[in-house]
């Protein structure tokens, strides 16, 4: 997805690609009661965007597969009914925020 890591440690990571950062930080104990979920008020979830179909089931083998992390709704697979084409990956952060890897032709 041509992101670096710019900071990381146990508890957070930094990435860029030059254009738009993204850091992810672990939930602070004293926090962690309130648990996040994608219907409430706030984030519902976060698309990355890539050139390829190809490109998502990269992501998919080279870290979700070797990392063990599961997918969502039995993807990556097409969901024509959100524009044809469309292709895409969706799983869960630690938090349970979910993320999306997604091809989307002609954009």
């Amino acid at each position: 997805m041509e992101y670096r890591i710019i900071d990381e440690s146990p508890e957070h990571i930094g990435v860029t690609n030059d254009t738009t950062d993204f850091w992810i930080i672990e939930t602070e104990k004293e926090y962690k009661q309130n648990n996040f979920h994608r219907k409430n008020t706030g984030i519902n979830h976060i698309a990355f965007a890539v050139e390829s179909k190809e490109a998502v089931d990269e992501f998919l083998n080279d870290l979700l597969v070797k990392r063990n992390i599961p997918t969502l709704y039995d993807t990556p697979k097409v969901f024509p009914e959100y524009k044809d084409g469309y292709y895409a990956v969706y799983f869960e952060d630690p938090d349970r925020i979910k993320l999306e890897v997604v091809y989307v032709p002609n954009k």
